[in-house]
């Protein structure tokens, strides 16, 4: 069968209106004010709190699909939501997690207002999770049919950040440190320490970087984890459940206004990074089959807003060259215009596509719509994700729910010359549902006064539709936050996990997983 890479008019349209659009920003006299500031890793308590401050009103535009953010982005978010919650009361259990963002961001707001100096570097979380994680399997793989993704997955393993629970007892210990050298200098490292069962014991920096600026664009260069989308359960094209890439990346340091005649698409933002996937990915690929050592993973993204009330991106990731794959001007030329060749001459592997999220009052839509190959110019393998965000299932918005649905076709995330597939370091760079899969899922919180929580979910993923015997995970797992004291957290989660044909048998597989955090916050 002959897979053709790319949705080639998506392509086109993201490219256009990326160079048309940030032509616009580019005007004589314009320079980046701003300090630079380090970004907050994406899984941090402090994104839940930005998505509650927005679905209840108090952020006046709604947040886009690109994460992580940057601290002065969040500090911003506290400014508005306090001059919001001047005319709108807001409830004792928002209010205490403003507090605790207004208390953690304090040096960003106080540059907003006014002060010169940026922090110095400075432990902003500490933490130590305990896990049990009893399962008859701990990991499993995708099947070796059809050029199938060469990648595993476990149950309870969304953004695990690489991280994979060895069966029995788990101990990981991580600490952020971020903060500034000079005014347009910040770095950051994230040291993970894990130990289990099996007696692996492990150092590793889950993420290190330093981030500068030049005018109104900011670099970055080191290992970062990135969620691009709009999904609860995971994202369809980059997500944090793989270990973070080493990369280089580029964005505007804020949202500009969109000028000319592009202005109805109302404020911009642009995002491009380069990483290079593992040197042995040859020696990962089936007897038979191909891939490259090396091969590069080319993002380019453009986010929009053309109201508060509504957000989109346009997204183009590509998996290129690579050793013995390399791209001649020719194909670099063929790239950037969308045209691929067939079969043997593919030199690049991409998905493209949008997501987006609506704000009506009391509710929001999201989702995600994005391709994985061509035909007549139209993407025509699609990956779909679709969610409903109930910020108040009460009145005061204590209660609230989710529910999703994300869907793959039998193409996804495999590729005729890159056969290990979407992945990196054995994870799927996307959601790790795979190909050809079905997920269905229900999620309720309940918010307490200081920044206490309590939730409970229920998950069913239908893998690998198209296989006998293919995998049907159902998962459903109770979650809780407690604060013990001030800046002292203890985070908590028990769950449940059934497996219907367990590695493509008959076999019915069953999980417990429970862990209990305890965090620092600073």
């Amino acid at each position: 069968m002959i897979i053709v890479s790319g949705g080639i008019l998506m392509k086109k349209t993201l490219l256009a209106g990326m160079m048309a659009a940030a032509a616009s920003v580019m005007v004589p006299g314009l320079a980046g004010a701003e300090a630079v500031t380090a970004d907050v890793p994406t899984g941090s308590v402090y994104y839940d709190y930005v998505d509650k401050l927005s679905g209840m009103g108090y952020i006046d535009a709604l947040p886009d699909g690109a994460r992580p953010y940057s601290r002065m982005q969040m500090a911003k978010w506290v400014l508005q939501a306090e001059k919001n919650a001047k005319s709108k009361p807001m409830p004792a259990y928002l209010a205490d997690e403003l507090a605790s963002m207004r208390q953690a961001f304090a040096s960003e707001i106080a540059v907003l207002r006014g002060r010169s100096d940026q922090e110095d570097v400075a432990l902003r979380e500490a933490s130590v999770q305990l896990a049990s994680y009893n399962s008859d399997q701990a990991s499993y793989k995708e099947s070796k049919k059809d050029y199938q993704p060469n990648a595993h997955w476990q149950p309870f393993g969304q953004g695990t950040k690489g991280y994979d629970y060895a069966d029995g007892f788990n101990a990981v210990a991580k600490a952020e440190v971020s903060g500034n050298i000079g005014h347009k200098t910040a770095v950051s490292l994230t040291p993970r320490l894990s130990w289990n069962d099996d007696d692996d014991l492990e150092l590793k920096l889950e993420e290190g970087y330093v981030k500068t600026k030049t005018g109104i664009v900011e670099y970055l260069a080191g290992r970062q984890a990135l969620r691009y989308g709009q999904g609860k359960t995971g994202t369809l094209v980059l997500d944090d459940t793989m270990k973070p890439m080493t990369m280089v990346q580029a964005h505007l340091e804020d949202d500009m206004p969109v000028r000319g005649f592009f202005r109805f698409l109302g404020k911009q933002n642009y995002h491009v990074f380069y990483g290079q996937l593992e040197g042995d990915r040859e020696d990962r690929v089936a007897k038979g089959h191909t891939d490259y050592d090396h091969a590069g993973l080319l993002g380019l993204r453009a986010d929009f807003t053309p109201s508060d009330a509504f957000t989109f991106g346009l997204m183009r990731v590509s998996m290129l060259g690579g050793d013995g794959n390399a791209l001649s001007k020719s194909d670099w030329r063929h790239w950037v215009t969308g045209h691929n060749s067939e079969a043997e001459g593919d030199r690049w592997n991409d998905i493209a596509g949008g997501d987006f999220r609506v704000r009506l009052p009391g509710v929001q839509f999201y989702g995600e719509v994005y391709g994985e190959d061509a035909g007549g110019l139209q993407p025509t393998e699609r990956g779909y994700r679709f969610g409903t965000y109930l910020p108040q299932l009460t009145r005061d918005g204590s209660w609230d729910m989710t529910l999703e649905y994300a869907s793959t076709n039998p193409f996804w995330y495999k590729h005729q010359k890159y056969q290990n597939g979407w992945t990196y370091s054995d994870d799927i760079i996307g959601d790790a549902m795979g190909n050809n899969a079905r997920k269905y899922y229900l999620g309720v919180n309940h918010y307490l006064p200081g920044e206490n929580q309590i939730g409970a979910y229920f998950m069913r993923t239908q893998m690998d539709r198209g296989t006998a015997n293919h995998p049907d995970v159902y998962e459903a797992a109770l979650t809780g936050r407690l604060k013990l004291q001030d800046h002292f957290f203890l985070d908590g989660s028990f769950g449940l996990a059934k497996i219907d044909h367990a590695d493509y048998t008959d076999r019915t597989d069953r999980n417990v997983f429970a862990t209990a955090t305890a965090r620092w916050q600073y």
